[in-house]
């Protein structure tokens, strides 16, 4: 190792986003070869606020806040030259570390290239640039650079929660405002691998879904826009127990629409109605269809003056305090799957199911008195709890007649 004199210090690229690593061609630094929660804390915070001088007392509040040190200011002593002897091995006999009276700064003469400063700026000059092309280009450059959470090794530290959650807010307003523009120029396959992308950090977000379908129906992937609508229906219900938006449905629906734009005749349409296999049990469609097959089964309710019933059965779980943050929802996907396949395989071909909410499910039986209707989900409820592996699950239901008015 050579102390430098008068020559370059070394140049060092830092990653954040998605892991932490510093590296050039002479040396690789990563959360793994660290080997020490110390060491990477103090070293992703001084590297992150570089720019400033340090104080004693605010490193030791930062690596020390809550379990405390009997001798504070001698561990960050101790801890900073295992840090400089760290970095010395690595890349050479330079300053990295600049001592002051009661201070501690990076040396800026170490210069670094860090992703997410350079993720900033891409963003900042998106917004300044005047033609749609030259936005879009700095939009992709801002984005190829995100790979995932902040700091993801430190998530629970104080400083790193707020700057995580900074960052994801610019990423998200970023990737939407470059897939409107992808959209306004007809751009679809960019947009889908933009959108992709996204979901991988962003899987909850509807706006990003909605994009994407739109992409896949606009480049004529009608069969991949309706397998992600299912998926992610399902997904929704399971993790956050909400239905699809409106936007989605309408997306949905216009998709459905594409599939038979040109004209064709009779018995072409027919073979296409037909279904592959002989139906067996209930009809399992999600809420956008059940919607409207409600609408036609009420007319004919009301025409025809049959009575039609509406269940809505409801699971709850029996979970002790200490289990339920860690076995919710396990158990709760567990058992709506058993619920789903008793549903389906114990109910009429003529009977429509659909998964309402995170613990709930729809069931419409037309044909079918209140008494019928209620012995029938009786029976469900029995086959339900025969499986064995409902233990810790309670269902309840209600019934009622479909509104005809």
């Amino acid at each position: 190792m050579n102390k430098v004199k008068g020559g370059e210090y070394p140049r060092l690229n830092v990653q954040t986003f998605g892991k932490f690593q510093m590296a050039n061609e002479n040396g690789i630094l990563t959360a793994e070869n660290i080997r020490s929660d110390m060491l990477i804390r103090l070293l992703t915070y001084m590297v992150y606020h570089r720019d400033k001088s340090l104080t004693v007392q605010e490193l030791i509040e930062m690596l020390w806040s809550e379990d405390g040190s009997d001798n504070p200011a001698g561990a960050l002593k101790n801890l900073m030259y295992r840090l400089r002897n760290l970095l010395k091995k690595t890349w050479g006999d330079y300053d990295f570390i600049i001592t002051g009276r009661g201070t501690y700064q990076w040396n800026p003469r170490v210069v670094l290239e860090v992703d997410a400063e350079k993720f900033h700026q891409y963003c900042k000059e998106m917004t300044c640039e005047s033609s749609i092309e030259a936005q879009i280009e700095k939009g992709e450059k801002a984005i190829e650079l995100y790979q995932g959470t902040f700091l993801p090794e430190l998530s629970g530290e104080y400083w790193v929660i707020s700057t995580a959650t900074y960052q994801n807010s610019v990423y998200l307003a970023t990737v939407k405002k470059l897939a409107e523009m992808l959209e306004q120029e007809q751009r679809y396959q960019e947009l889908e691998q933009l959108c992709t992308k996204a979901l991988c950090f962003e899987s909850l977000d509807e706006e990003i879904h909605c994009y994407l379908m739109r992409a896949l129906v606009a480049d004529n992937k009608q069969q991949m826009a309706a397998e992600h609508y299912t998926r992610t229906v399902k997904y929704m219900y399971d993790t956050l127990g909400v239905r699809p938006s409106e936007e989605m449905q309408e997306i949905y629906e216009e998709m459905q629409k594409r599939q038979h734009e040109h004209e064709s005749n009779i018995d072409i349409i027919q073979e296409q109605l037909k279904e592959k296999e002989l139906p067996t049990g209930a009809f399992l469609c999600e809420y956008g269809v059940f919607r409207k097959i409600y609408a036609l089964e009420a007319r004919s309710s009301r025409r025809m003056g049959i009575s039609i019933h509406l269940a809505l059965v409801s699971m709850y779980l029996d979970l002790r305090p200490y289990e339920k943050q860690n076995k919710y929802q396990s158990v709760l996907r567990e058992g709506m799957d058993i619920l789903e396949k008793t549903l389906l395989h114990g109910l009429r071909n003529s009977d429509i199911v659909c998964r309402y909410s995170a613990n709930q499910f729809l069931i419409m039986l037309p044909a079918c008195q209140y008494e019928d209707a209620k012995m029938v989900v009786n029976r469900l409820k029995d086959r339900f709890y025969q499986s064995g592996k409902t233990k810790k699950v309670i269902l309840q239901y209600n019934i009622d007649e479909i509104n005809v008015m």
